[in-house]
């Protein structure tokens, strides 16, 4: 049964004792906006779909608190934002193309990239308490021709050293680095070629690791370094 005049949709604490998939399809809900999912215990697997050529107007997706969770599917949609947070269990994150703009991943410690595995017309991306994406290379951020902000905070217990050569695209023009707790420096062959970059911002808790920045570098860009913190 559609439901063609529900904008926004909440599902909240559905619980299980046993292991269970949830697939469903955004085609009976044509004008939802905002989809809200959180606290299922047991899902392992879920699945978000829309058919072609049925009209979908979300515009947010938000899946938070899923303590069981391994694998996300998502559905082709333009110009979404999507922000997955608490899903400890969280391996692989699978999407069909879209114009998806904003994705956020908070504390999701188990989810690793695949290569090619991030919407190529994203234009900003947080990554948050992740701590197995480790291998930059892997993240293919430089294939996003759209990226102007990216944020990186906490986990990635082996970077030392960020960002890698060629690994941000020429686009950004906002970058935020906190409290990756073994960063010692930032390279430089990764940053020079951000010449449109007008705000960077850096919060760690040794700041001596950073005496090589240099500020002329940056004209033009606001940039801020202080003591670790939390980005909401």
């Amino acid at each position: 049964m559609p439901y063609p005049f529900l904008e926004h949709l909440s599902i909240l604490a559905v619980s299980s004792r046993n292991s269970f998939s949830l697939s469903f399809s955004l085609s009976i809900f044509p004008r939802l906006n905002n989809l809200y999912i959180s606290n299922f215990e047991g899902l392992e697997f879920l699945s978000i779909s829309v058919s072609e050529g049925d009209p979908t107007s979300l515009n947010s997706l938000e899946i938070k608190e899923y303590p069981d969770l391994e694998y996300i599917e998502l559905p082709a949609l333009e110009s979404a934002r999507y922000k997955i947070s608490n899903c400890r269990k969280l391996k692989l994150l699978a999407h069909t193309h879209s114009s998806l703009q904003e994705l956020r991943l908070i504390d999701c410690p188990e989810l690793l990239f695949q290569r090619d595995g991030l919407p190529s017309d994203l234009r900003e991306v947080a990554i948050l308490s992740c701590n197995q994406l480790t291998s930059q290379v892997d993240w293919g951020l430089q294939r996003l021709a759209s990226l102007t902000k990216f944020t990186i905070n906490d986990g990635c217990q082996d970077v030392e050293s960020f960002p890698n050569e060629s690994l941000l695209p020429s686009t950004l023009t906002s970058l935020h680095i906190s409290n990756l707790p073994n960063l010692k420096s930032l390279d430089s062959n990764g940053l020079r070629h951000l010449t449109p970059l007008t705000t960077l911002s850096i919060f760690i808790k040794k700041q001596t690791y950073l005496k090589q920045v240099s500020y002329k570098r940056w004209q033009g860009c606001v940039l801020i370094i202080g003591p670790a913190k939390q980005y909401p």
